[in-house]
């Protein structure tokens, strides 16, 4: 549940909770105030003096049953006047009491959502890690072979063999790509600004696609080259999903104290079956030789470097929308 979700809720919980409590008040002090209450305590203390009289022997207990009657009666009295301040204050005290008990669940239940939040960004990034480790030696046992077998095979015209050493030196390249994730430089970032200028430059790089960049603007630190290499690869996912045509959609927002830059396509969505491992390196969709799976994995990498966060904010047949979360990082 959301930290949003369990302040509604503990609110709505707090609201009613004051209903229960100021009915069920109201009607205990109704009880205590009946005029047929007061009514017996009066037949009572007439009863007393009447006692009094014809029992002598036992005169000054008939005083004290008396006199204590005498004073519940003035209690009654002093509750009567005084009956919506002490309902006022009782119903107060109690709700002020159930809000706390709401409230440290709340808090508790929100700490609880950012340390799993957080063990799982740092978990991603240990197995990450671990990846482009790998990735860094793969990439530098394939970047000699392939050198040398492609200029072998430029002397020799062989076409086709040329083609498929293609493939694997873009691989290689990506794989060290992946190996090799700068570390960002963060400077002030008008994120309006910067889509604008993103639509703009790259209004035709995939044909049948169309940039859109809503209006708002929100400025953080990040590393501008870093954030367009992010859009970069969302876009590129976006428009393979599409099948070359389609729209892309920009939107900024502040989503629970934090700036988000939503990335929503009008692609066919991602299997059910990919999204609990999206970001994984090597998860893909494209056939073999089309794609390593790294581009998701390398911008979410890049999005926690940030002290942010990359998420699958929703995906369905009409469309998928990523989030990007920028920290609250301090700028260089």
């Amino acid at each position: 549940m959301s930290v949003t979700r369990s302040i509604i809720a503990a609110c709505a919980a707090t609201f009613f909770f004051w209903i229960v409590v100021h009915q069920v008040s109201s009607l205990w002090l109704d009880v205590a105030l009946r005029p047929d209450v007061r009514a017996a305590l009066e037949r009572s203390l007439d009863d007393q003096k009447k006692l009094r009289t014809l029992d002598a022997a036992h005169r000054d207990d008939y005083r004290r049953q008396f006199e204590s009657n005498e004073r519940l009666l003035h209690h009654l009295d002093v509750i009567r006047m005084n009956r919506e301040q002490m309902l006022r204050r009782f119903e107060i005290a109690l709700v002020a009491l159930f809000a706390i008990v709401a409230a440290v669940i709340v808090a508790t239940m929100s700490a609880r959502h950012r340390r799993a939040q957080a063990r799982e960004r740092r978990d991603y990034l240990d197995r990450v890690s671990v990846l482009q480790e790998n990735a860094r030696r793969h990439a530098h046992e394939m970047k000699g072979p392939i050198t040398a077998a492609r200029l072998e095979l430029e002397r020799g015209e062989l076409q086709s063999v040329a083609e498929e050493l293609e493939v694997l030196t873009r691989m290689s390249r990506q794989q060290a790509s992946f190996a090799a994730i700068a570390t960002p430089v963060l400077r002030k970032v008008s994120l309006g600004v910067m889509l604008e200028e993103f639509c703009a430059t790259f209004a035709n790089a995939w044909p049948g696609v169309s940039l859109q960049c809503g209006a708002g603007d929100a400025v953080v630190c990040a590393d501008r080259d870093m954030l367009r290499q992010v859009l970069v690869n969302l876009c590129s996912n976006s428009a393979l999903a599409m099948n070359g045509s389609g729209s892309i959609a920009f939107s900024i927002a502040r989503r629970s104290g934090k700036t988000a830059l939503d990335v929503n396509d009008t692609g066919g969505g991602i299997p059910e079956s990919l999204r609990p491992r999206v970001f994984d390196p090597y998860v893909t969709t494209r056939k073999a030789g089309e794609g390593t799976g790294l581009g998701l994995a390398i911008s979410r990498k890049i999005m926690i470097d940030h002290g942010g966060d990359l998420q699958l904010a929703a995906t369905s047949s009409a469309g998928t929308t990523f989030r990007l979360i920028f920290g609250e990082s301090e700028c260089s």
